[in-house]
C-alpha cells in the first residue's frame, strides 16, 4: 500500500512540474530562513553556558543610585575581589581580571596583544582546554602568563612552550606555564590572546589602593555547590558600604552567567533587556516566514483541487477509504517536504557565510549536536502536518457523484479560506517591508546627526612604548614638518567612552548634585583645535603656555546647565572635597556638546581635565595642503622612528565613529534580507495561484473575448480580487507594524517620528510587486487564443 501511495505520489509531482518546483523552492526558502535564523539564535543562548559550572558561576555587579536613578554596572574596585572570598565562605573561588593590551615578544618576534591580567584561580571558574601546562597551578607565580593555541605558534611556532620567556611590552619577563585552545567566539573572553598572573599589574607599576570609588575591574564568583544565589546576594549587598562607613552608597550583587550575553542592557538598576530583544524579534521573522512558506503549500494545493476531483472520485468509487486518501495525500505533501527540506539544507550551507560575515560569528551547519539534526526532522514532519493536513482533507472530502459530474465549486466558490491565507502571508511581508524602511530612518537619523566635532583627516594611536617618552618630539616633529596641524594627548579616544567620576561640588551646588555623573577626559594643549570642537566661551588648556593647565576644565554645554552656572568661567570645583583626593579644577572654557558614545542618547555632562590626569592616546590632525597618502606615510616613519619595536596602528576617527552604526545596520541589513525573502515568497504562492486560476477560468475568459472583451478588461479581472486582498493586508499590516517599531524605537532618546508616508511607500511597493505578479500572468491569458479554451475536450 505504502509502495504504491509512494507511486502515485511521485508521478503527481513529476506530472505537475511548475506547481512542484513552486512548492519545494517556496518551502525550502521558508524551512532555510527559519534554520539560519535558529542556528543563530541557539550560538547566541549558548552564550558562555559551555563551562563546566556555569550554574555557580556569576559576575560581581555593582548597583547605586545617581540623581535619582537607579544604575547597575559590571565594573568593581581592585580590592573587593579579596575581601569578598575572606568574608562570605559560600563563595567556593573569587577572581579578579583587568584588561591589558601590550606588546608581547620573545627577542626576535613581536605581536601586538590583547589579554588579562587575573587571580590565581581564573582557569578554575573558566576551563577552557589546556593543551599543555597545568590550569590549578598556571597563574599562581607572578611572572605566569598563558597563551591561546594561535599565539604560541605565531610566536614560537609550536604549543610546546612550557618554560619560554615573553616579554610583555618591556616591563618583565614571564614565563610560559601553558596554552590554552583558542576563546571560542560564544565567550565572554573571546578576542583575548594571553592570560597573565595578576601579579604582573604590580610589576608593571599598577599602583592599587584602598580605595572603594576605583571602578576599573571586573570580579568573578563561583558559587559552592547547593548554595542560593539569591541568599548569596542578599548577604553580600552591603559589603561595600560596611567597609566604608557608608561613605560609599553603593551595592554589589552576583549577576549569573547564563544572563551576561542576553541580558547586557540595563534599565531602572536592573538587567532586563539586551541581545534577547533582537534574537526574540528574528526568531519571530523565521516563524512567520515559515508560515508564509506553509500558506502557500496549503493554498496551491487546494487551488489545484478540481484538477484531481475526478480521480478523487474514481479512488472513492472503486473503494478507497477517506482514511486512505488522506494518506495519500499527506504522503505527496511528506515528499514535498522533505524534498525541500535537502534543498534548505543546501540554501542554508550557501547562507551561513553570509550571516557569520554580518554577526562576526563562526556558525557551521557541520558540527551541529545530534539534537539539531532531531529538531530538524522534527520540523520537516511539523511542516508535513501543518502545510498537508488541511489540503489532504480537503481533496479526500470531494463528493464522488459531484466530481464525476464535473459539478465540483468553482475557483471563484469556496474561497474564502485561502483568501485569509494570502491576506495573512502579504500582511506579514508587509509588516516586516514597514519595519525594514522605519530601521533604515532611524539609522539615517543617527548618522546626520551632527557629531559635535570634526572627524575628517582626524586620526588617533595608543600612547605606549618609545611614544609616551618622545611624546614632546613627536609632537613637535609633526607641526614643524607640516604633516599635523594639531597633535594632543587624551585619556582616551574621542569616539568612545573612556570614563566616568562623580562626588564633585561647587559654588551653590545642592547635595543631591555630588551623584552628578560626569563623561570624563584629559589634554594637554590644543583640545579643541586638534579635535575640531566649537570652544563657547574661554580658551582652550593649554600646558605650555599656562603651567597652571594641570588643574584646568572644560565643560561642555550639558554640564553648564546640569551644573546651573550663570557664569561658570573661574568656577572652581572640588572633586573628592574632604577626602585624601580631593582636587580642585578650575574652568577655564565651555565647548559645544559632541557625541562621545552613542548618536541615538542624549548627551552627558562633560568634563575635560588638564594633564594631571594619566594619558592613554595620541590625537593628530593632518594637515590638508598634503595628500592623505603623504601624510600616512610620513606620519608612519616618524611613529615608526621613535617607537621601532611596535607596529603602527593608526585609526582614523571616521571610521571609529562608523562602528556605532554597526548594530543598527546589523538589524536592517537582516530585516531587509528576510523582508525581501517573505514578499519573493509570497509572491512565489500568488504566481502559482493566479496561474490556477487561470487554467480554471480559460472558459470564462474564451467566452468574454468572443463577446468583446478586450485584454485590458481580462487581465483587470483577473487581478482586482487579489490586489484588493493585498490592499486588505495594507490596511492590516500598517497598524502592527506601528506599534512594534513604535516599541523598538522607545529605547532611542534621539529617534524619527514614524511617518504616515513610510505606510503610503510600503504599500504602493507591495501592490505594484503584487501587480507585477499577477499581470504577468493575467496578460498572458488575456492575450490566448480564445478557440484554444473553448475546444471541447
Amino acid at each position: 500500500m505504502i509502495k504504491n501511495h509512494f507511486k502515485i505520489a511521485w508521478r503527481n509531482l513529476l506530472k505537475n512540474k511548475g506547481k512542484s518546483i513552486i512548492n519545494i523552492l517556496g518551502l525550502a526558502l521558508g524551512i532555510s530562513i527559519s534554520l539560519i535564523i535558529g542556528l543563530w539564535v541557539n550560538a547566541e543562548v549558548q552564550y558562555d553556558r559551555f563551562y563546566s559550572k556555569t550554574d555557580r558561576l556569576s559576575q560581581v555587579y555593582t548597583l547605586d543610585t545617581f540623581e535619582g536613578k537607579a544604575h547597575t554596572w559590571g565594573a568593581t574596585p581592585a580590592v573587593l575581589g579579596p575581601i569578598l572570598k575572606q568574608e562570605h565562605p559560600e563563595l567556593e573561588e573569587v577572581v579578579r581580571t583587568a584588561t591589558l593590551n601590550h606588546l608581547l615578544h620573545d627577542g626576535e618576534k613581536r605581536f601586538k596583544a590583547s589579554g588579562m591580567a587575573c587571580d590565581s584561580g581564573f582557569f578554575k571558574l573558566f576551563d577552557f582546554l589546556f593543551l599543555v601546562g597545568n590550569p590549578e597551578t598556571s597563574l599562581t607565580r607572578p611572572d605566569a602568563i598563558v597563551l591561546t593555541e594561535s599565539l604560541a605558534r605565531k610566536m614560537f611556532g609550536h604549543t610546546q612552550v612550557i618554560g619560554e620567556i615573553v616579554k610583555i611590552d618591556t616591563i618583565a619577563p614571564m614565563t610560559v606555564h601553558g596554552v590554552i585552545e583558542d576563546i571560542p567566539s560564544n565567550s565572554t573572553f573571546h578576542g583575548n590572546d594571553f592570560f597573565c598572573s595578576w601579579g604582573f599589574l604590580t610589576t608593571a607599576g599598577w599602583t592599587f589602593n584602598d580605595s572603594w570609588t576605583s571602578y576599573n575591574h571586573q570580579t568573578y564568583a563561583l558559587l559552592k555547590e547547593g548554595v542560593s544565589l539569591s541568599s548569596t546576594n542578599r548577604n553580600i549587598a552591603d559589603l561595600v558600604k560596611n567597609h566604608t562607613n557608608d561613605q560609599v552608597k553603593a551595592s554589589i550583587y552576583l549577576y549569573p552567567a547564563d544572563r551576561w550575553h542576553l541580558y547586557n542592557k540595563s534599565e531602572n538598576g536592573k538587567m532586563v533587556a539586551g541581545h534577547i530583544i533582537n534574537l526574540r524579534i528574528f526568531a519571530l521573522i523565521g516563524i512567520f516566514i515559515l508560515i508564509i512558506a506553509c500558506i502557500n503549500f496549503v493554498n496551491l494545493s487546494t487551488a489545484g483541487a478540481e484538477r484531481r476531483a475526478k480521480e478523487v472520485g474514481v479512488r472513492k468509487v472503486v473503494g478507497a477509504s477517506k482514511k486512505t486518501l488522506v494518506q495519500q495525500f499527506l504522503l505527496e505533501s511528506f515528499i514535498i517536504t522533505l524534498l525541500a527540506g535537502i534543498v534548505a539544507l543546501l540554501l542554508t550551507a550557501v547562507g551561513l557565510p553570509f550571516l557569520n560575515s554580518l554577526i562576526n560569528s563562526d556558525i557551521s551547519l557541520y558540527d551541529q549536536p545530534i539534537v539539531f539534526w532531531m529538531l530538524f526532522a522534527a520540523v520537516i514532519g511539523t511542516t508535513t502536518l501543518g502545510a498537508g493536513i488541511y489540503p489532504a482533507f480537503v481533496l479526500s472530502a470531494f463528493e464522488p457523484i459531484r466530481t464525476l459530474k464535473g459539478n465540483l465549486v468553482s475557483a471563484k466558490g469556496n474561497f474564502k479560506p485561502r483568501k485569509v491565507l494570502v491576506t495573512l502571508q502579504f500582511t506579514i511581508s508587509i509588516c516586516l517591508g514597514i519595519c525594514t524602511i522605519i530601521i533604515s530612518q532611524q539609522i539615517r537619523h543617527g548618522k546626520d546627526r551632527d557629531s559635535g566635532y570634526d572627524r575628517n583627516n582626524l586620526v588617533y594611536i595608543a600612547l605606549e612604548g618609545g611614544l609616551r617618552k618622545n611624546y614632546e618630539v613627536i609632537r613637535n616633529e609633526l607641526i614643524q614638518q607640516g604633516i599635523a596641524s594639531g597633535v594632543v594627548k587624551s585619556a582616551g579616544r574621542i569616539t568612545s567612552y573612556s570614563s566616568n567620576s562623580w562626588g564633585y561640588s561647587w559654588p551653590n551646588a545642592q547635595p543631591e548634585d555630588f551623584d552628578v555623573t560626569f563623561n570624563t577626559m584629559s589634554t594637554d594643549a590644543s583640545f579643541t583645535q586638534t579635535i575640531g570642537i566649537k570652544l563657547l566661551a574661554g580658551r582652550d588648556i593649554d600646558i605650555y603656555t599656562h603651567p597652571s593647565d594641570s588643574n584646568a576644565v572644560l565643560l561642555n554645554e550639558t554640564a553648564v546647565k546640569r551644573m546651573r552656572l550663570t557664569n561658570p568661567l573661574g568656577t572652581a570645583i572640588i572633586e573628592g572635597k574632604g577626602t585624601i583626593y580631593e582636587t580642585t579644577w578650575n574652568v577655564v572654557g565651555i565647548i559645544a556638546d559632541f557625541i562621545l558614545e552613542s548618536p541615538y542618547q542624549d548627551i552627558e555632562p562633560m568634563m575635560v581635565k588638564g594633564p594631571a590626569s594619566y594619558f592613554s592616546y595620541i590625537h593628530i590632525r593632518l594637515n590638508t595642503s598634503n595628500s592623505l597618502l603623504s601624510n600616512m606615510d610620513r606620519l608612519q616613519a616618524t611613529l615608526k622612528k621613535y617607537n621601532p619595536d611596535y607596529p603602527v596602528d593608526i585609526r582614523f576617527a571616521d571610521e571609529a565613529y562608523a562602528l556605532k552604526f554597526v548594530q543598527q545596520k546589523r538589524a536592517a541589513t537582516l530585516t531587509a534580507l528576510f523582508s525581501g525573502l517573505a514578499i519573493f515568497i509570497a509572491c512565489l504562492g500568488l504566481f502559482g495561484l493566479v496561474s490556477f486560476a487561470t487554467i480554471q477560468r480559460q472558459k470564462e475568459i474564451g467566452i468574454r473575448k468572443v463577446l468583446g472583451a478586450s485584454a485590458a478588461t481580462i487581465a483587470t479581472m483577473l487581478s482586482k480580487d487579489f490586489l484588493k486582498l493585498v490592499i486588505l493586508a495594507i490596511v492590516v499590516a500598517s497598524p502592527i507594524a506601528w506599534w512594534i517599531m513604535h516599541q523598538w524605537l522607545q529605547d532611542f532618546v534621539y529617534r524619527i517620528n514614524i511617518q504616515w508616508w513610510t505606510f503610503f511607500i510600503a504599500g504602493l511597493l507591495a501592490i505594484l510587486i503584487a501587480l507585477f505578479t499577477v499581470s504577468t500572468l493575467a496578460i498572458k491569458a488575456a492575450r490566448a487564443n480564445p478557440v484554444d479554451s473553448l475546444r471541447d475536450e
